[in-house]
């Protein structure tokens, strides 16, 4: 309760318009925690994702991306402590149901999310880096310029009392989001981000996003069809 106390008035004024749009739509109580029935009836109806409970504090990004893949959001059961009320480095049930999931509600936006698993799940160590590169800077700490403004996108960001107050008053760069830019970035985990970058629509981070992911599909394909050829050669002595 305390957490959404603090941190509503904080989107109302700094968050993007899809995620307000979906705030409305999944009207999470501010006394409770929310079970998975009350969560799932107000998700699954208007884009088909599911939501689930997980003991695990960190999934890992394979089985994550096979969650996605299912159309399933885990959320952890593990909360924040009182010390790390304002920021905290670990993905918490708060991050997870607040920052996430009205988002489940809103089709352009998992339409998006959608094409992040796919493309992961094929691809090399090093791609899979750079998946994770753009996953953060984008869907978790990403901004969106809206009617001339800068709007927080990112989960991250909107889950964070810290951060939220840091970028928007000012005090983190902001870059444009491309390929390039991002690529060079390392995400920061146990810090504030010391950049974050800025894309102009929802239309315009799904081009860039492609840009990289076809060319891991391309690759991909000819590392499958390559092992196919040795596993028909292996057949056949």
């Amino acid at each position: 309760g305390a957490l959404l106390q603090r941190q509503v008035p904080n989107v109302e004024q700094f968050a993007c318009k899809e995620f307000l749009q979906g705030l409305r739509r999944i009207e999470l109580p501010h006394s409770e925690i929310p079970s998975l029935a009350f969560l799932n009836s107000k998700i699954i109806p208007r884009t088909g994702w599911n939501v689930m409970r997980t003991k695990t504090r960190y999934i890992d990004s394979v089985p994550w991306y096979q969650h996605f893949l299912r159309k399933e959001f885990a959320v952890t059961d593990f909360l924040r402590s009182w010390e790390e009320f304002e920021f905290t480095h670990e993905p918490d049930m708060f991050h997870d149901i607040f920052g996430h999931l009205p988002f489940h509600t809103v089709p352009e936006y998992t339409e998006l999310i959608e094409l992040f698993a796919p493309v992961f799940l094929r691809a090399s160590e090093e791609q899979r880096e750079n998946i994770k590169r753009l996953a953060w800077f984008s869907y978790e700490f990403g901004l969106i310029r809206q009617q001339g403004e800068i709007k927080v996108f990112g989960t991250g960001l909107l889950s964070s009392i810290g951060e939220i107050a840091q970028v928007t008053s000012g005090k983190t760069p902001i870059l444009p989001f491309t390929i390039e830019n991002v690529l060079k970035r390392d995400k920061s985990i146990y810090t504030f981000n010391k950049e974050l970058f800025v894309f102009e629509s929802l239309a315009s981070l799904k081009k860039e996003l492609e840009r990289y992911f076809c060319t891991v599909d391309g690759e991909q394909s000819a590392v499958m069809h390559s092992q196919e050829i040795v596993d028909r050669q292996m057949e056949l002595r």
